[in-house]
Order: structure tokens, then sequence, then C-alpha cells
């Protein structure tokens, strides 16, 4: 019967997640119900464009995706997480790239040297020029590291470096300390590689490497793009590209289905169906380490008792979540990574939340002292009530979905729930101005579990929102960035999870699939599971 409840809940939720066009804001859709297209719903269009067709006698291929995918604020790789976009745009490329299986492989750089545990040469290939015709030498990228590493406290981080020289193409960088995964961190594209000595434009951002250079650019709402006449890796098969931010799913999906765009990035589970049998399109997926998590204010009183933790989780009906919102596009988590990662599984850990439970939950409110004793179906607790406000993307359905379901169980169960949710979420979660927030983070992105390690349960990383603080994680997290042996640090990391999971300061609730439709027109695409890129120069339009 709990399971039937929480399916109702989330179907509920998702009718009502249509309904209010959960989407609002900044680059979000303004159409309804009422079909409107792509260009009506505030999503902009180009004079005589075509998706899949011709534009003045060129080649124009059109895709569009909701804030989550495509949303920069800027095109500058150094700041905040633009660098992310820019390489989904095909803008930005690095030293290497990830295949698909986040192997990292030579790419701007065309070999490397690991001369001692510290010393790392690599060998920039010949005849590369950034997009305003200067050539990409190591002194170039030299100078592009030091200004992202003075722009972006997350460099630091990403890659810690003690020192670095340039002479011709050949760039030495010595690491901090030793640095197993130094090839994948260079795939962060964070760590994309721009003309740090060009001008930074208002709108165009720095000049990079990637097939294709923005010639138009709305923050968070539109990009255009003209090809790369003189890109080092082949001739762009389209003379230009635009990526269109519709945050509205319908006006999403009826953009592919009327022709307005060639191509749906990250298509939102709830589209699967309408999809599905559709010979005009093809539909193709691979799976991510993208996640659905929960992340608690350490520094909140109302999330600082585990048990109030320990509740929440209970109340999550995972299974239920990842088959009704996700369409089956994803998997339910009790553990941290996902299981197909070998530091995924959670084998032999005492783990608190192994299903959904909420009369569980209601018991471990009771014997940590919560009652309702002025009778107005919230808990309370020494004169104070159990109420959590909980923060989300706008643009993010599945998020979205997550909270009202959230709140409906918890409220079940006599915690009160207010639900905020905002385009961009880095200045609240700085702020601390959440007691839960709801997240959709890729957790493995370059193939290395530090990636998350470092960014989440670091106690001295900037991305840390929630405050936690964990000795132990602390001392193996340096363990990890120090140890080669792929064995090793496999258990390191699997130690590190463990240890997440009994403090349970974060929730991992699904993990998801990368959805991608697009027209039958288009030619050369392919889905790259770690989602850092998606327009490429093997992007073709038949007729």
């Amino acid at each position: 019967m709990m399971k039937k409840k929480t399916a109702a809940l989330l179907g509920a939720a998702m009718l009502l997640a249509a309904i209010s066009g959960c989407g609002n804001g900044a680059g979000s859709s303004a159409a309804g119900s009422g079909g409107s297209s792509a260009a009506e719903s505030g999503a902009g269009s180009v004079a005589g464009e075509t998706a899949g067709g011709e534009t003045d006698g060129k080649k124009i291929f059109t895709a569009g995706a909701t804030t989550g995918f495509f949303g920069a604020e800027s095109l500058d790789v150094a700041y905040n997480w633009d660098g992310w976009i820019m390489s989904i745009y095909g803008i930005s490329e690095n030293l290497f790239r990830l295949d698909e299986n986040y192997v990292p492989q030579p790419w701007l750089a065309e070999s490397y040297e690991n001369v001692d545990d510290l010393t790392w040469k690599f060998q920039i290939r010949e005849g590369v020029t950034f997009s305003d015709g200067n050539p990409v030498t190591a002194e170039a990228v030299k100078k592009c590291f030091e200004r992202t590493y003075e722009q972006n406290e997350r460099g630091a981080s990403t890659l810690p470096i003690k020192s670095m020289e340039a002479e011709g193409q050949t760039l030495t960088i010595v690491t901090e300390a030793p640095n197993p995964t130094i090839l994948n961190d260079l795939c962060d594209p964070l760590m994309g590689v721009y003309d740090a000595d060009g001008e930074v434009d208002p709108e165009l951002g720095v000049s990079c490497t990637g097939p294709f250079i923005a010639t138009a650019f709305t923050a968070m709402t539109e990009v255009e793009m003209v090809k790369n006449e003189n890109y080092w890796g082949g001739e762009p098969k389209v003379d230009g590209v635009n990526l269109k931010i519709i945050d509205d799913e319908e006006a999403l999906n009826m953009a592919l289905q009327n022709g307005e765009i060639d191509l749906i990035a990250q298509l939102p589970a709830s589209g699967v169906p309408v999809f599905a049998g559709n010979d005009s399109v093809t539909m193709e997926s691979k799976t991510s380490t993208r996640a659905n998590l929960l992340a608690y204010n350490m520094e909140h009183a109302a999330v600082q008792d585990q048990a109030v933790r320990d509740a929440i989780g209970k109340c999550i009906d995972r299974d239920a979540f990842a088959e009704v919102v996700y369409n089956g596009y994803a998997t339910p988590s009790y553990g941290v990574y996902p299981e197909s990662l070998p530091y995924g599984k959670t084998d032999g850990m005492d783990l608190t939340v192994t299903g959904y439970d909420p009369e569980g939950a209601a018991k471990f409110l009771a014997d940590a002292g919560y009652q309702d004793t002025d009778n107005d179906g919230i808990l309370d607790r020494d004169g104070t009530e159990l109420e959590v406000k909980m923060l989300t993307y706008s643009y993010n359905n599945q998020c979205i979905q997550l909270a009202d379901m959230l709140q409906a169980e918890l409220q079940g169960i006599g915690i009160g729930v207010s639900i905020e949710t905002q385009d961009v979420l880095d200045e609240p979660l700085e702020k601390g101005e959440f007691d839960v927030a709801i997240l959709n983070y890729a957790m493995a992105p370059t193939g290395s579990a530090q990636y998350l390690v470092s960014m989440l349960f670091d106690s001295s990383s900037s991305g840390n929102y929630a405050h936690y603080k964990n000795d132990t994680v602390d001392e193996l997290s340096e363990k990890l960035k120090t140890t080669f042996d792929e064995n090793e640090r496999n258990k390191i990391a699997t130690d590190i999870c463990g240890q997440v999971l009994a403090d349970r300061v974060y929730d991992f609730v699904a993990h998801q699939q990368l959805i991608c439709v697009y027209s039958n027109k288009v030619t050369g695409f392919t889905v790259n599971p770690s989602e850092y890129y998606l327009i490429t120069n093997e992007i073709g339009l038949e007729g």
C-alpha cells in the first residue's frame, strides 16, 4: 500500500509540475499546455532558420535543452561552472578528452611523459590555433591555467599545481603532491584551454579551439555559432549551430516534433513516451554518473539531528521515483556512486536506510523525543517545531517532483516542509539558505572517484555546501589523491563512501541515464556518458 501511495503522490507531482510549468525564470518558457512553438515560448530564433535545413544556403544545426544542460552565464571557461557548458557547446577543448569508458585520450596534448611522482611533461599539438588566430603553445596553455586559477577557486582543488614551465610546445607541470589522476583532472572542463592573452569579449567571452565559434550569446537563453574554418580536428560538417534553452518540457518536445530543432539534449525522462515508436526520430541513452541527491545543511539545527536525516531518508521511495519519474531510465541508489563503478557497491556496509519505510521514520522521530504537543500536525521538541526548508532548481522537473513527493511524505509523519526553487543555486547554497538542498550532480564525470570526494566531502572544499566534516574522510581523501595503485584507490573510495553513508549528511536517490533524441536527418551524433561533449565537428545534416 505504501508503494502505491508513493506512486500516486509522484503521479500527482508530475501533473502539478506540468500544470504549473515548473521552469519559470531566466531562460524558461512561458508556453503552457497549448503547444506553443519554441520561438513563441521565449526560446529565441534566427531569421530564416529552419531546423535540419538551410539558412541563406548554409546548413544550420539546432538543438534545445533545459537550463541545466545549456545554461551558461558567460562564455568564459574560468567563470563559475561555465567551462562545462562551453565544452558541451563545442567551443572549448582540453588537453585530454574522455572516451566512452571514461579513459583520458590525448587531445590538444598529443603525448605526455610522467617524469617522476610530481613531474609531468605534455607535448602540445602543433598547428592548433585559437579562434582569434593566435597559436596554441605551451606558454599559452600555462597562461590560461594561471588565469583560471586566479579567477576560479575550484582550480586548486581540481588539480593542485605547484609550478609550470613552458618551452616551445612542451608544458611541464609539477604537482603539489603525487597525482595519479592528473590526466582525468585535465579532462575537467574547468581546465579548458583558451587564449588568456586575448581580449575577453563582454558577450562572446574568450577565444578557444573548438569546432565552433560563438557569434551571439544571451546568458541562460541561447547561443549562435559558426563553424571554425581552421579547426585542427577536421572541417565541421555544418556551417553553424544554434542552441536554445527551452525549460517548458512540452514546448521542448513539440519543437522537435515540429522540426524547429534537430535534437533534444538530455531529454527529460518524461519525454520518453512522447517519442517512443516515432520513426522520424532516433532516441539514444547511455548510463551516466549523474544522480539526484539530498544535501543537509549541518549548520542548521533542524537537520543536525541524525534521527531527522534518517527519517527523511526513509521517506524517499527510490524505486518508485526511478520508475515513475524517470520512466525506468534511472537506477535507485542506497549508496553513493552507481554500482557499475568499482567503488559503487555497498556490500558489507551497515546502512541505516535500505528502503522506503515511513513507519520506521516516524518511530525514529518518536524515539528521538519528537511529539506533536500542540496538535497542529507538526512535531516539536523542546518548544521548537520540526520544519525544514527545501531548495531546488526551478527548471529541473525531476528534482521538483522529488521535492513535492517528500513534502507530502514528510508532512505525513509530522515534519513541516516549505519548498523554494531558483534558476541558479550557487548563491543560496553558498549563503546556506536551506535546510535540505535537492541537487542533480554528475558523480564521477572525469572517471575518478576523487571528483565528488573533493567537491562534496572534503571539509575544505568550496562546493561542500552541507558543511560536512569528518576527519577520517579528510584523511582518506588526501590518501586517495596520492595513491597510484588502482585496486587500492578503489578500496579507499569505498571506505570513504562507507563513512559518508554512516554520517548521512547526504542521501543519494537515483542514478540517471543521459537520453538524447534527434531527427533522422542528423548524422554523426553520438551520446557520450560523461556529458562533457555534445556538439562536435562530426555532426551533419542530410539533405
